[in-house]
């Protein structure tokens, strides 16, 4: 049995240009990350869901959740505010509230699981989910969203190997975010606050 992680599916999703996602329906995205899903994650694996199963309270596309292999488990995200554990627990054999996260271990690495990368710990290399596209890795980061593995989910093995590229071969141009040349646009530009309230 395998471990596996996936964060942002957005099922009932419409905003695919915003999004940067190659869909023209809502079945076409749907289908593609059940179907996606399923060739890596078997019946009997664990996946983790790191937030935001559903697109805001589009809970008609929730039943479809039946459909993605796996044990699952929730970590909520801000998406999921609409729909009440009870619905989830249908789908889900454990539902995280949101904000919270859970402590997984491989291969020595210690690592914390939640939606929100400000929720993450500084003792921990935190799987993350909730930015989409926006980057993929951080300094303690790691995010596990489908918009940035091929609407696929990502199998916890496979974490030491991002952990040691993160610590070892990525060079000042990967974290060019703290660098004057952006830095200095801190607190000047992005939208202010947190999703989480």
């Amino acid at each position: 049995m395998a471990t596996f992680l996936v964060a942002d599916w957005h099922l009932g999703e419409t905003r695919f240009e915003l999004l940067g996602r190659p869909f023209t329906s809502v079945d076409q995205h749907v289908n593609t990350l059940i179907s996606n899903h399923n060739a890596l994650v078997g019946k009997t694996d664990t996946i983790y869901v790191v937030g935001d199963v559903c697109y805001q309270k589009a809970t008609e596309y929730l039943d479809r959740v039946a459909l993605f292999n796996g044990k699952k488990t929730l970590i909520r995200g801000n998406h999921d505010r609409g729909i009440t554990d009870t619905q989830f627990k249908k789908y889900f054999e454990h539902v995280v509230p949101e904000g919270m996260g859970i402590d997984l271990e491989v291969d020595g690495i210690k690592c914390y699981v939640t939606h929100y990368p400000v929720k993450g710990k500084e003792d921990r290399f935190n799987l993350v989910g909730h930015v989409h596209g926006i980057w993929r890795f951080q300094l303690n980061m790691f995010n596990v969203g489908v918009d940035v593995h091929h609407f696929r989910p990502v199998n916890l093995e496979a974490i030491p190997g991002h952990f040691k590229a993160v610590c070892e071969y990525y060079d000042e141009d990967a974290w060019v975010a703290y660098h004057p040349i952006n830095f200095i646009h801190k607190n000047k530009r992005g939208k202010k606050g947190s999703y989480f309230p």
